[in-house]
């Protein structure tokens, strides 16, 4: 029975509603610093992978399981606009990422990964209404899809997504897979307004939020 209740209240601990963050800009925070991390480590994004990216998403996942899995967590989402000479960022987007899994898994672990989305089929995956699964495994410092560490970056780059992750705690066989990915429709009217559409959000339609400024800048240094 104990163990029931634990495995109960880990998985409402995950539910998105209560893992999500305050507001968009506490996630917009959490974003920097997860790419000031990365790019401060002895192993950054190159900067020729984000060159010609259609967009990155940036998030975290918490998972914690004791015999029955469960997992939840949020991002941003942002577009790479190539089309002029000075390439620019779009607003971000609020995402949250569902799922569970059923197995001998004991364990908490926080992951926090950043995803190069180099086609259009892996920017709908983040922005599209409903939720979309992501079954793309991250069980290296590269890697989603068929993407593994170690390739190079004109062989990074002809995949769909590139997932860099860094994991925090203890848990066994953490990967990004098993994962449904869903629009924050309430975090983003909250930050945007009523009425406004993720498209409208991707499109410039609504002013970039000054609190996205340092992550721009992080992601421009990239180029």
């Amino acid at each position: 029975m104990k163990i029931l209740a634990l495995c109960s209240l880990a998985l409402l601990m995950l539910s998105p509603a209560l893992v999500r963050a305050d507001s968009l800009h506490q996630r917009i925070r959490t974003a920097t610093h997860i790419v000031e991390e990365r790019q401060g480590s002895v192993d950054p994004i190159p900067a020729e992978v984000l060159a010609h990216a259609r967009g990155v998403a940036i998030g975290t996942i918490t998972k914690a399981g004791l015999g029955i899995g469960g997992q939840g967590g949020e991002g941003i989402v942002l577009l790479h606009y190539l089309g002029d000479a000075h390439p620019t960022w779009s607003a971000p987007v609020a995402f949250t990422t569902s799922g569970g899994t059923i197995g001998a898994q004991i364990g908490f672990t926080t992951i926090r990964y950043i995803i190069i989305l180099n086609s259009d089929a892996a920017v709908r995956m983040f922005t599209s209404p409903g939720k979309v699964g992501f079954d793309a495994q991250a069980t290296g410092t590269a890697g989603g899809d068929t993407a593994r560490e170690g390739e190079s970056t004109d062989e990074l780059r002809r995949h769909s997504m590139i997932i860099y992750k860094e994991t925090g705690g203890l848990y066994g066989g953490a990967t990004l897979g098993g994962t449904s990915v869903q629009v924050d429709d309430d975090c983003n009217q909250e930050a945007y307004g009523d009425g406004i559409y993720v498209r409208d959000i991707l499109g410039g339609k609504v002013p970039r939020p000054a609190s996205a400024n340092h992550l721009y800048a992080l992601l421009n240094s990239m180029r």
